[in-house]
């Protein structure tokens, strides 16, 4: 069958203006093609690194924790404090940083925990912060600081992702209010609890708000 008269010298056409401007452009083709390979070079150069950096990290982690085991406190803090300067922004080097944090409580040293904690605390990750914020809450409710521990405990609250961690994180913070005596704060975390009957908090929030019932008034 033969082509429409006029398709090849269209066809043809097209062929030839197609090569002339490779020709013409040949070296801009070349720097783009270049360009291309570089840029996906470089990303499967920055992927593999991070890959490496997140096996490293947790190798690191798993040395450091073996090191918790064993007791001995100096080495794991140590290890631990190498782990966060290299790999801090890894999974393993946030874990690391909670790490520090209790290897600071076990030393009875509260504040130096709370303070390692700050990284974590004071940022927005989803995984980490509500932790963080608990376990800085810890620190100050065992310095008997319970407004700063309520605090605490209260913004681990606003972060938690799930239902179950922010009635455990309000029900400390409940906890240490009462402490500090002021009772009327701790009632009403429990009033809000109790207002779910099937909530994961609901069940010690109506026992907390008997025993406050049935607690004589001095």
């Amino acid at each position: 069958m033969t082509a429409p008269k006029g398709f090849q010298t269209r066809s043809g056409n097209r062929a030839e203006n197609v090569f002339e401007w490779i020709e013409l452009h040949s070296r801009e083709t070349l720097w783009a093609i270049v360009a291309v390979t570089v840029v996906a070079g470089g990303i499967l150069f920055y992927q593999k690194s991070q890959a490496a950096q997140m096996r490293n990290a947790s190798v690191a982690l798993d040395e450091a924790e073996q090191s918790i085991n064993s007791g001995n406190l100096p080495l794991a803090q140590s290890s631990l404090d190498r782990l966060v300067k290299r790999y801090g922004d890894t999974p393993s080097g946030k874990v690391a940083v909670t790490l520090i944090a209790q290897v600071h409580y076990q030393k009875g040293e509260y504040q130096a925990g709370i303070d390692a904690l700050k990284p974590l605390t004071t940022g927005d990750d989803k995984y980490f912060t509500a932790g963080a914020l608990n376990l800085a809450g810890n620190g100050y409710e065992q310095m008997k600081k319970y407004a700063e521990a309520a605090d605490q405990y209260q913004k681990a609250a606003s972060k938690a992702q799930y239902a179950s961690d922010k009635a455990f994180y309000l029900s400390s913070a409940a906890r240490v209010l009462l402490a500090a005596g002021k009772t009327a704060d701790a009632k009403a975390i429990w009033v809000q609890l109790s207002a779910d009957p099937s909530g994961p908090g609901a069940a010690e929030a109506r026992v907390r708000l008997g025993e406050l019932e049935a607690k004589p008034v001095s």
